[in-house]
């Protein structure tokens, strides 16, 4: 996929995929905690936060950190913040 079309299927499904990779991908290098994701994400439940993030580590925008045991983008995943960034400055003009 490209960034593009990753950037149009984050927008498509924003209150699932779209949410978790914007938590992800606001936290920075620290990476992010199943459990914090989870928390932030609003869910009473596990089952939607990990459908969400196997989603996006199948598409190559996040990866485990197997030291740290937590979630962080990939060099994919930086691209399509920094693009998605861009469209969402470039909508507020």
């Amino acid at each position: 996929m490209g960034v593009t079309e990753d950037v149009e299927w984050l927008e498509d499904d924003e209150e699932g995929v779209g949410k978790v990779f914007r938590l992800i991908a606001e936290k920075g290098d620290e990476g992010m905690m199943l459990s914090e994701l989870k928390s932030l994400y609003g869910s009473a439940h596990w089952w939607p936060v990990k459908v969400c993030v196997q989603a996006l580590i199948d598409r190559d925008l996040i990866f485990k950190d197997r030291e740290k045991l937590n979630f962080k983008l990939t060099s994919s995943g930086k691209k399509v913040w920094q693009s998605f960034r861009v469209m969402e400055h470039v909508r507020e003009i």
